[in-house]
């Protein structure tokens, strides 16, 4: 009955989940509650306050849908940022390909990235370059690109020690994000189970099978790329139970949550996070509800 009633509900207010619904109510309901303009300049002169200097490695993950204050563009915020951290400093962001299947072939050149339209203007840019890992790529400019980038192809999971996502640990980056609410911490928690997998049970459960993709690098040459994979694996976390790690186990003065008019903007340091997940993750302590970790930690 409790399905019959949900199809129903999905069918009248035309979404696909209750997540989709509750998420287009509170952006209406946000609408009324935050009016205030965000300027460029003001942007800026915040992620200055929050340690975003000359010289920074910072990696962005945004969603534009809740810009609805900003009153500049997607090109006129990722330009602030370029400028602020001038020609020391290197910008990363997500560039997962969107591919209709498996089958698929990747071109690193040109297939557009599910990362949100600020990551896909981002994917445009001249001088911008894309790891070629064909789950969770990466497109990144400035001086650490290629430690970032140059050694994702062979990763043997998408957040392994030679993926961007680990390597942000090595360079002092900042991880931001924008518009994706105050528990948003972001994909560089998935370290944990990479570089823990082959120490305990639990985190090479997460890991269901190996999956073979193609793609085309740069110089148009197809390549494959073998990925251990979590499809078919049921793997589980809540808000809750996100949060009750990041609030129990991160040091605050790592990790800070703050607002602009409506828009979100968390930082923390990339060193700390990973370091800190791999640690709690040695100790049983996960974000996930599913598989149960109780059943492995005793």
């Amino acid at each position: 009955m409790k399905q019959k009633i949900i199809k129903i509900i999905k069918k009248i207010f035309k979404v696909k989940s209750k997540e989709q619904l509750v998420a287009r109510y509170r952006l209406r309901i946000n609408k009324r509650l935050y009016r205030e303009k965000i300027s460029i300049k003001g942007l800026i002169e915040h992620l200055k306050t929050l340690g975003i200097r000359r010289g920074s490695n910072v990696f962005i993950h945004s969603s534009w849908g809740e810009f609805y204050n900003y009153e500049g563009s997607i090109n006129d915020f990722i330009d602030s940022i370029l400028n602020l951290i001038g020609p020391e400093g290197t910008i990363a962001m997500p560039a997962n390909p969107l591919l209709r299947s498996e089958k698929s072939i990747f071109n690193v050149a040109k297939t557009p990235t599910l990362g949100g339209m600020i990551a896909e203007t981002f994917r445009n840019y001249k001088g911008v370059t894309r790891s070629c890992h064909v789950r969770h790529s990466v497109c990144a400019i400035g001086p650490q690109s290629d430690f970032l980038l140059s050694e994702h192809h062979l990763s043997k999971t998408s957040w392994d020690k030679k993926s961007p996502y680990y390597k942000l640990s090595k360079i002092d980056a900042k991880i931001l994000s924008f518009g994706l609410g105050r528990t948003f911490v972001g994909t560089s928690l998935h370290c944990a189970e990479s570089i823990l997998r082959e120490e305990h049970p639990y985190f090479n459960s997460l890991f269901g099978k190996v999956v073979v993709y193609k793609y085309k690098n740069y110089s148009g040459q197809l390549c494959e790329h073998t990925d251990l994979s979590d499809d078919g694996i049921r793997r589980e976390f809540t808000k809750r139970s996100h949060l009750r790690v990041i609030n129990r186990s991160f040091d605050k003065n790592k990790y800070k949550k703050t607002r602009l008019s409506n828009l979100t903007i968390n930082v923390f340091d990339a060193n700390y996070a990973i370091n800190r997940i791999i640690e709690l993750g040695r100790n049983g302590i996960v974000v996930y509800t599913q598989p149960n970790p109780k059943k492995y930690f005793k």
